[in-house]
């Protein structure tokens, strides 16, 4: 997990305390989206949380080398989301 103050100095400069590129990464369902999410924000646009391994996989070299933080509504679906990413 990342502490707010240092999320916010992340998205602020656009890299990480390393310099890579940060990514956004919204897990939730395409309806849940419109309700607010972050400036940027990668949204896979799947109406159910189980379209997610399929979705992530064809951005492995996208996101290879950049510092990809998930988010969600509570929390469970940015801790699968991470596994799946490995």
């Amino acid at each position: 997990s990342v502490d707010p103050g240092t999320l916010s100095r992340w998205l602020d400069r656009g890299v990480d305390d390393e310099g890579r590129e940060v990514v956004m990464f919204d897990t939730r369902n395409d309806y849940e989206v419109p309700y607010g999410t972050f400036d940027r924000a990668l949204d896979l646009n799947i109406t159910s949380f189980s379209q997610l391994p399929g979705a992530i996989r064809p951005l492995a070299g996208r996101l290879a080398g950049k510092t990809v933080v998930s988010f969600c509504t509570g929390g469970i679906r940015c801790e699968k989301a991470a596994i799946y990413m490995r």
